[in-house]
């Protein structure tokens, strides 16, 4: 039957010929009949909170200057001690830092006062450190990254 302005019209979601006044425009675009058509979902205009995640008052990190000196010597896997190029910043308890030949740092203390350019460690050695890899250490007694009384056995 002809109605005049009434034309037909594929549903954009389903197909099927309609009349236009059978069909509804979308938020997105699409020409939909009745049965088709959905409304855009609230979630769509749900507008997101800033979150500022700066700390309000920064505080910075006490300053610690790190004194470097390098193994004078290879120095195997399980040593306990080693030779060092200048021993005269290291004292018993100073925290040191070996760098060992597979990149890692292994951080422990100085067991001793040094014998010359010889440094005994709490720890010995995870893996082999050649000559030349550099040592850090504190800058001062007191000026330690951590002491020998914050790592225990149940710590590990």
């Amino acid at each position: 039957m002809y109605i005049p302005g009434d034309y037909y019209v594929i549903c954009d979601r389903c197909g099927f010929k309609k009349r236009v006044s059978q069909t509804r425009k979308e938020w997105n675009g699409l020409l939909v009949c009745t049965d088709c058509w959905e409304p855009r979902h609230p979630q769509d205009f749900v507008k997101a909170k800033r979150d500022i995640q700066r700390v309000p008052i920064a505080r910075p990190d006490k300053t610690t200057t790190l004194r470097t000196t390098a193994l004078s010597g290879a120095a195997a896997a399980n040593a306990g001690s080693f030779d060092v190029a200048d021993a005269t910043n290291i004292s018993d308890g100073t925290a040191l830092g070996i760098t060992l030949d597979n990149g890692d740092i292994q951080w422990t203390f100085a067991s001793d006062d040094p014998s010359g350019s010889t440094v005994s460690v709490n720890d010995k050695l995870w893996s082999a450190a050649s000559s030349g890899n550099t040592v850090y250490m504190s800058s001062a007694t007191g000026d330690t990254f951590i002491t020998a009384s914050d790592v225990s056995a149940s710590d590990l």
